[in-house]
């Protein structure tokens, strides 16, 4: 497939098709990987997110990476979520109709670029302004708060000189202004950063768990894990991490596969507290630190960390 001339009639078929827009299973990414956006510098990859079954978009393994870090801690990622030239609802707006009401409404980029003085962008050959994407919107289900269960992400390497678009450093610290001042006045918490602020071994282990994260409701496991749990929770802080995995196929008769996943389920979840920043040794006793890790993550996305 060719990529495509931008023209508006291009982008009025998304918008037509809601790209961009939706929640959870029925959110459709705005930039969306195909044969003509690959990339010659990143690393691509179109894989689910706990606990969704639909396929994420991500343009490099950075953004992978985080993207899977913070599904981990619990929240709902929209990947390439586009904020429109044109004033328009809250990215959280259509949620939860209730509160939509106490939601702002959020700038338009053309507008927030007047106010503070950069020109805003144009599709190349063409006069058209720029629908400038956000690596990742965030859903917080853990804060209560409506007003702060959300958070911008922009996934930038510390390092970066040229972006893969060829888009100089200059116009790269335009875009993080523009999206800084878009999440300030929506009251967004913006994040922007890279995966180098996570020991590599956490997305390792994260991608090898993501297929254990959710269990079918009609998976026979679910009444395993009920009896497992009221017999043998107790001991699992204390035992090697197989431990689990043995006891299932011995006393409840099941098979390796059906085992191992119930041990990376509660690897994934932390019922099993493992810290997944290191190498997991099944033999050995877990040593703790998932569950801190996890709640550093969330505060981070809250905007708390380092605060108190």
């Amino acid at each position: 497939m060719p990529r495509p001339k931008i023209k508006w009639d291009y982008l009025s078929k998304k918008i037509t098709n809601k790209d961009g827009t939706g929640f959870g299973n029925d959110y459709r990414p705005w930039i969306t990987l195909e044969r003509w956006n690959t990339s010659n510098v990143s690393i691509q990859c179109t894989k689910p997110l706990p606990p969704l079954s639909r396929s994420s978009h991500f343009l490099s393994l950075n953004e992978y990476h985080l993207g899977l870090a913070f599904a981990w801690a619990g929240a709902e990622v929209r990947e390439q979520f586009p904020i429109w030239p044109w004033d328009h609802p809250h990215p959280e707006s259509g949620r939860n109709i209730a509160i939509d009401r106490f939601l702002p409404h959020a700038m338009g980029t053309n507008n927030i670029c007047k106010l503070i003085g950069i020109t805003p962008g144009v599709y190349p050959g063409t006069d058209i302004k720029f629908i400038w994407t956000m690596d990742m919107c965030l859903h917080l289900p853990w804060v209560k708060d409506p007003l702060k269960s959300s958070a911008m992400v922009s996934v930038k390497p510390t390092e970066l000189v040229v972006t893969d678009n060829g888009i100089s450093l200059s116009r790269v610290n335009e875009k993080l202004e523009i999206e800084r001042n878009y999440c300030e006045v929506i009251g967004m918490h913006y994040i922007w950063g890279d995966d180098a602020a996570f020991p590599k071994p956490l997305f390792g282990n994260l991608d090898n768990l993501r297929g254990s994260a959710v269990i079918p409701v009609n998976h026979h496991a679910h009444k395993i894990i009920q009896s497992f749990l009221e017999k043998h929770a107790h001991k699992l802080q204390c035992e090697p991490i197989e431990f689990t995995q043995l006891v299932l196929q011995q006393d409840f008769q099941c098979d390796l596969a059906t085992a191992c996943l119930i041990q990376n389920h509660f690897l994934w979840h932390q019922i099993i507290d493992a810290n997944l920043a290191e190498t997991v040794i099944l033999r050995r006793k877990p040593k703790i630190g998932g569950r801190e890790l996890r709640g550093k993550i969330r505060k981070i996305l809250e905007g708390h960390y380092g605060k108190e």
